[in-house]
């Protein structure tokens, strides 16, 4: 089974400074859940509405809040999610440098 992200390491250097920074992406977790709380009658309300009027609303419209509230979408979004260790981005210029890894 995979696991989601638990580190990401970003440095950045530049002409006169070094910045090397660890962030612990296991504690945003439960930030994401409370947002996901918070936002549940809004998303609940969403639902609804597209359930209720979905032939009245633009197709477009219908239709992407149908793919975001659908389980096909969070499971694709969580697979992109444990998809992520292993990932670096070094990005360089004359003067400066910014490289992240996740963990």
């Amino acid at each position: 089974m995979k696991r989601p992200p638990i580190l990401m390491r970003v440095q950045i250097h530049g002409e006169e400074k070094r910045c090397p920074l660890w962030l612990p992406l296991f504690l945003l977790l439960p930030l994401a859940l409370l947002l996901l709380i918070i936002l549940s009658p809004l998303i609940l309300a969403a639902i609804i509405v597209i359930r209720v009027r979905g032939r009245q609303l633009s197709p477009i419209v219908g239709s992407a809040f149908g793919m975001l509230c659908s389980m096909r979408c969070i499971r694709a979004a969580w697979e992109v999610l444990c998809s992520m260790p292993g990932v670096r981005v070094d990005v360089r210029n004359r003067n400066e440098r910014v490289y992240v890894s996740i963990i």
